[in-house]
């Protein structure tokens, strides 16, 4: 999981506190001001800044998922998987041909238009009056 670099943190008294201020500064507890996991501090290189990183080992994934310092590609392809699942348990779409009018009585096929009636409003499925023991005009 990628997790991005965090420059901000709450020390153990919960105030707001940069990496580079806790560079300079006793050691302490942070945590991340987002979902709440520790963070480890990183001390300044050569080309970096300071930083926190979040100690991934102690914190169950379904937390840092919820963090604002998640890789948005991670979390976008979280979501996709989701998605995909929740399409996967929809149940495929029927297409209905057969009509039954119940204003005027007249059965058809195709689109969902009573050509007698002018409108398809009072057309129901014509399998539908079928099971239900309703018999169809011929």
């Amino acid at each position: 999981m990628r997790i991005l670099k965090c420059y901000l943190a709450n020390n153990s008294r919960g105030r707001f506190i940069t990496a580079e201020e806790a560079t300079c500064g006793k050691s302490d507890t942070w945590t991340c001001p987002s979902c709440g996991c520790v963070l480890v501090l990183h001390a300044a290189h050569t080309r970096e800044t300071a930083w926190f990183e979040h100690d991934q080992g102690a914190v169950p994934v379904g937390v840092l998922m919820r963090c604002t310092h998640l890789d948005a590609e991670v979390k976008e392809q979280a979501q996709r998987r989701k998605l995909c699942r929740m399409v996967d348990e929809l149940d495929a779409p029927v297409i209905v041909l057969s009509w039954y009018c119940v204003w005027c009585g007249s059965q058809y096929q195709g689109k969902k238009h009573c050509v007698v009636c002018g409108t398809g409003l009072y057309s129901t499925e014509a399998s539908n009056r079928q099971m239900n023991g309703t018999r169809t005009p011929a």
